[in-house]
């Protein structure tokens, strides 16, 4: 797998199944560009339960915390098809995840925790340090030490761009990834009280 993401058109981006190596996964687009931590468990319990919710209504605006159900494309096979078009312009971060309690031949183990319980996109330091630069332009640092997730930035005109700052920390990966490690260690320990 060379890129995760393509721009395909305006209002379409693509998504590489390989991510995950499932056919069904969920989009999760996070609060605002830099969103808040996602440390407060019990708030993005909620605001994940109002996503789900509201997940079969199409006619709306994308804000805060949303989930979409995503599938094979008929028209781009081996991709997942993210439209846009009723996404309003801004920046946008997000990521897929397996559904709940299935764990992604490509992805995380399962863990008892809130986020353990899907199975997200784990990538080795060498896939991540070969990444071309414009791949990179779309990862993004979460603030809370958690890991990383996509970025875009939907112009005016409906141009999707990238957004990340990969460029400036997947090259310090291996020793960054020690902080996501013990962001874990930290959630399991609380879980387990």
């Amino acid at each position: 797998m060379k890129e995760l993401i393509k721009i395909q058109a305006e209002n379409l981006f693509l998504l590489n199944m390989e991510i995950l190596g499932l056919d069904e996964v969920q989009l999760w687009i996070g609060p605002g560009p830099d969103g808040p931590p996602d440390n407060d468990d019990q708030r993005v319990l909620r605001e994940r339960q109002e996503a789900l919710e509201k997940l079969n209504n199409q006619n709306r605006r994308i804000s805060g915390i949303e989930a979409v159900n995503l599938k094979e494309s008929e028209k781009f096979p081996g991709w997942f098809e993210v439209d846009t078009s009723i996404w309003t312009s801004g920046i946008y971060r997000f990521n897929i995840h397996g559904k709940a309690g299935v764990e992604a031949p490509n992805g995380t183990p399962l863990r008892e925790i809130r986020d353990g319980e899907y199975s997200w996109p784990s990538f080795s330091d060498e896939f991540l340090l070969n990444l071309s630069d414009e791949q990179k332009r779309f990862l993004y640092l979460e603030r809370n030490g958690a890991g990383f997730c996509l970025r875009i930035e939907i112009l005016e005109n409906r141009k999707i761009m990238p957004a990340g700052d990969g460029l400036d920390w997947v090259k310090k990966w291996p020793e960054l990834k020690k902080e996501s490690a013990k962001h874990y260690e930290e959630k399991m320990k609380k879980a387990k009280l």
